[in-house]
């Protein structure tokens, strides 16, 4: 099936294009003090942000076309595109911690 792999892929770039819209759909933004926000640049975060699902979304739209016109097992794709997922939310975060303020 490719329809779960498609529609991971587009809530990915959906949830990107939104997080530049609003903020609050950052995990912990809701429960920050005003002076930890203080301490964050969230235009260059929301940026980030929006930029690394976007790409992960499309990289997994791309690979789970590819992996299902190769007739590759549904078990196999599942995995693979949950480690594209998984390998890319671990770079956004580690990237986020720059946008920190001293």
């Amino acid at each position: 099936m490719l329809f779960p792999d498609l529609l991971t892929g587009f809530i990915l770039i959906i949830c990107g294009l939104l997080v530049k819209q609003y903020p609050n759909f950052i995990a912990g933004y809701n429960t920050m003090s005003a002076i930890d926000r203080d301490k964050l640049d969230f235009v260059k975060l929301s940026n980030m942000m929006r930029n690394y699902l976007v790409v992960i979304g499309a990289i997994v739209i791309i690979v789970g076309i590819i992996l299902f016109l190769l007739d590759i097992k549904e078990s196999l794709r599942l995995l693979s595109l949950s480690a594209i997922v998984v390998f890319g939310v671990f770079i956004m975060v580690f990237k986020g911690q720059k946008f920190t303020k001293p």
